[in-house]
């Protein structure tokens, strides 16, 4: 697994042939659920917590009234074993659908040749990426008091408007995304045998549609 950020490709050519998901991901689910957990167990995580729904709220032209702020503010004691339970059962489901889609195209679509073992266990392995940005960002989070991403590309742009598409935009690309998209795009290119440049373009391609159509909805929203 740490190979996966030291050396990914010898990596992969390693777990393609002797293909196995289960461990990474059990690490995956204990420290981003646990470093989730904790980190909304303190006062600081609770208030991040609280401001940040608030203002995914009023991005989307919502008014958070005093009644609703206190209703949240009462439920953020129960949004740490909410947030936990979530990430432990809906991360092997998403792997697996993550895993699914990926498959189909180049296995079915492409015609590539692989099983979906060995499909699963580049995805799973893949996502070591995200248990160190876990281990990065969580501590980050607390001394900013904050749940907004302090790595995606709208912090190198302060001086853009708030709730702008180009704002909103910016906030949506983040550098821990890009970087397992690109341990991602490697794995597969080994898989299946086929250039990592283009694999890469294809995922990126699909990010920045997403970006691009959540940035559209918030500015609309927000505008309306």
């Amino acid at each position: 697994m740490i190979g996966i950020l030291t050396s990914p490709r010898a990596t992969f050519e390693r777990i393609v042939a002797h293909p196995t998901w289960v461990a990474p991901l059990l690490l995956m689910v204990l420290v981003v659920g646990g470093a989730n957990f904790f980190f909304l167990r303190t006062d600081v995580g609770q208030q991040a917590m609280l401001e940040q729904q608030v203002s995914t709220m009023e991005s989307f032209g919502q008014t958070v009234n005093d009644a609703q702020y206190e209703a949240m503010k009462r439920q953020g004691a129960f949004t740490p074993y909410i947030q936990l339970v979530s990430i432990l059962v809906l991360s092997p489901v998403m792997l697996v659908v993550i895993t699914g889609i990926l498959h189909g195209v180049f296995a079915g679509i492409l015609g590539g040749g692989a099983t979906f073992r060995q499909s699963l266990a580049v995805v799973s392995h893949a996502g070591i990426v995200n248990v160190v940005q876990a281990l990065f960002a969580t501590p980050l989070n607390y001394a900013r008091g904050s749940m907004s991403s302090a790595t995606n590309l709208s912090v190198f742009f302060p001086f853009l408007p708030e709730g702008s598409f180009l704002a909103n935009f910016l906030g949506t690309i983040d550098l821990f995304v890009i970087w397992w998209m690109l341990a991602l795009a490697i794995g597969l290119s080994v898989l299946f045998r086929r250039k990592t440049a283009s694999i890469m373009i294809g995922l990126s391609s699909v990010y920045i549609i997403i970006a691009l159509a959540i940035a559209a909805i918030k500015a609309a929203v927000g505008n309306a």
